[in-house]
């Protein structure tokens, strides 16, 4: 076998072009020792020429690449590759890597057979360098393009929770919003949301993701559980742990230590007060960064001023209901003396004797019912806006001719328009027009626009009813020639209980609020259009055919 360790057998000396050559070459023996090195390569690696011949070659080549080369030798060998390049590391005299590209050829005895390797050896540090640089700058950027998609899909996130959390009426629907958008968000296994309630405990409203065995047993717990919610609420500070034995250093009994590996904890604030707090669970291992903790820190106040909101509406609901209830057992308990001090002022007035002392008695029982019969229209029309409120109004709808009902209210208010002198007249509509509509509450609303130009028309005036078609609704009007409405004034008028300030004490302001809640319960709507010195026009539609708002619930039709 034509193979040596010594110059000798390399026959002749290498010429000169081997020494002056401007790159590294060696021989390597087919067993892998340096026969010889050229000047440029010794200096390449900052060694002297007697430490680097007779050593095998594998010494001066990097860990990571050691094998690489030896398998490109290999197929040099068996003659699979006359030559080709491959990219390395060579070890300088301190130890430091040097990238090279090693050209290598087998060279070959007169009979064909193997003698050694030459190795040419260019130094590609410097584009080495460049290109690891470049790799680096791609990864930032790819890094960079990652965390603005991350903060931009986030955001988007966030704008969907706060939508959401605006239509959230109860704590439960605002934990569901947070847990399901928010989690989603930070990538979490699971999460909570935890309230503190009353007695010292703590609530849990949901916790998505957790077994519901443990969900149930940590439902309600003391505010003073050594457990990482509890501590939460009571320091207000953000918990993290990103060790599973930290964690169960600091909470044994918590029972997500045996599964889970990440935790968050953030505090839930309405000012200065703790109201609750945020779970955040991973079943990794995850690093929190700075960004990851702000926007949790987003969702957590998110959720604690939509939770102070749902707790303000919650407890002005059941102050309203207490209201209402009160006051339905009031207009029940007031309804029947009322009723009996009419039947009584009723007796008397037809009672009376025509002289002088029973026409005294007939205008004192007259005042006493008209007292007695404004105090029962006061207490309808409460117990009417408690209906409307409670969005409990039931029409007893049926067809309705339009001529007829303007006809109808205009009868009702003539004497008192006659008294007035205010001239109260209807102007047909002149053709049929059925419309589908609860009669008896469709004449209350009208007569509460009629009842409201009647006090506010100067004697002289008039006050005119009028009907027209407004697409496929029925359009039904009250004009008169009053003074008119400040513009300021009409966003409010539908409001309970509000009234102009040049006519406060007159009435409960529940009139046109009424009416407004008549008219939607029919999914019609109502409008204004007045000017100072010109009068005003209130006007309602009313669907022709049944309005499909005004659902099974709060519609019948009345029994033939």
């Amino acid at each position: 076998m034509e193979s040596s360790h010594t110059m000798a057998d390399l026959g002749e000396r290498p010429d000169a072009t081997f020494d002056l050559a401007a790159v590294g070459m060696a021989f390597v023996s087919l067993d892998g020792i340096l026969l010889r090195a050229n000047p440029k390569l010794c200096d390449s690696l900052g060694r002297r020429l007697d430490e680097l011949e007779g050593r095998p070659a594998q010494d001066l080549r990097h860990p990571d690449d050691a094998e690489a080369a030896l398998q490109h030798i290999q197929v040099l060998r068996e003659g699979v590759i006359q030559s080709a390049t491959n990219e390395e590391r060579l070890l300088r005299r301190d130890g430091s890597p040097l990238w090279v590209a090693v050209t290598r050829s087998l060279a070959r005895g007169p009979s064909g057979a193997p003698l050694h390797i030459l190795e040419v050896i260019h130094e590609i540090e410097r584009y080495k360098r460049s290109e690891e640089a470049r790799e680096r700058a791609l990864a930032g950027e790819r890094a960079a393009r990652i965390r603005v998609e991350l903060a931009e899909a986030r955001m988007a996130r966030l704008q969907t929770i706060t939508s959401e959390l605006a239509r959230a009426l109860t704590p439960t629907q605002v934990a569901d919003v947070v847990l399901e958008q928010g989690l989603a968000a930070v990538y979490a296994d699971a999460g909570y949301v935890a309230l503190q309630a009353e007695g010292g405990m703590i609530e849990v409203l949901l916790a998505p993701g957790y077994p519901e065995e443990s969900s149930e047993r940590f439902r309600r717990i003391p505010l003073t559980a050594a457990l990482p919610s509890a501590d939460c609420i009571r320091t207000g500070r953000l918990l993290v742990y990103a060790s599973q034995e930290a964690f169960r250093a600091a909470y044994p009994d918590a029972p997500s230590q045996r599964w889970a590996k990440t935790w968050v904890v953030i505090p839930m604030k309405v000012g200065d007060r703790t109201i609750g707090a945020l779970g955040v669970t991973y079943l990794d291992t995850c690093r929190i960064n700075q960004d990851d903790r702000a926007y949790m820190c987003t969702l957590a106040q998110q959720c604690a001023q939509a939770l102070e909101r749902a707790r303000l509406y919650e407890a002005e609901q059941r102050a309203r209901l207490a209201r209402e209830e009160a006051l339905a057992i009031a207009a029940h308990d007031l309804r029947n003396p009322l009723s009996a001090i009419m039947l009584v002022a009723t007796s008397m007035i037809r009672a009376a004797p025509e002289d002088e002392a029973g026409k005294r008695v007939r205008e004192r029982a007259q005042k006493l019912k008209a007292t007695a019969e404004h105090a029962m229209q006061l207490l309808h029309n409460l117990l009417d806006a408690a209906i409307i409120e409670a969005n409990t109004m039931t029409l007893e709808l049926g067809p309705c001719e339009v001529d007829v009902l303007l006809a109808e209210v205009a009868e009702i208010h003539a004497p008192l328009a006659e008294q007035k002198e205010i001239k109260l007249g209807t102007r047909p509509l002149g053709h049929p027009l059925p419309l589908t509509c609860d009669r008896g509450r469709v004449i209350q609303a009208l007569s509460n626009l009629v009842g409201n130009a009647l006090k506010f028309t100067p004697r002289g005036g008039a006050i005119t009813l009028s009907a027209g078609l407004d697409g496929a609704s029925g359009r039904l009007s009250v004009a008169d020639t009053g003074p008119g409405i400040k513009q300021e004034d009409v966003p409010r008028l539908f409001d309970r209980y509000w009234r102009p300030r040049a006519v406060r004490g007159a009435g409960t302001g529940l009139g046109l609020y009424i009416v407004k809640g008549i008219v939607e319960a029919h999914g019609g709507t109502v409008s204004v259009d007045s000017k100072l010195g010109a009068g005003t026009t209130f006007s309602f539609t009313l669907p022709v055919k049944p309005s499909e708002r005004a659902s099974p619930q709060n519609a019948r039709k009345p029994a033939r």
